[in-house]
């Protein structure tokens, strides 16, 4: 999805915003956006994770600036929008 696609979006509650990389040296980041909660995105426990165990997250916040903040920060183009 593209970020400009994210605005169509009624966000009822502030969104989570998550960057991640899939490895350590990777020099390609990665954004998720959900209306869950960030307990949701950050639980080590979940045996279905939002973001798997083993990617890096970069960075983790609430609210609809960190998507054009992080995505201009990181260079990210797509968004992947998980309800």
């Amino acid at each position: 999805m593209k970020i400009n696609d994210l605005n169509e979006i009624d966000f009822k509650d502030p969104p989570t915003v998550a960057v991640y990389r899939k490895t350590k040296k990777s020099k390609s980041y990665y954004m998720l956006v959900t209306r869950k909660g960030v307990d949701i995105i950050n639980n080590s426990q979940a045996k279905k994770p939002l973001i798997d165990h083993k990617y890096e997250i970069i960075d983790l916040g609430i609210g609809k600036y960190f998507i054009k903040n992080w995505s201009n920060k990181y260079k990210i183009k797509e968004v992947e929008f998980v309800e």
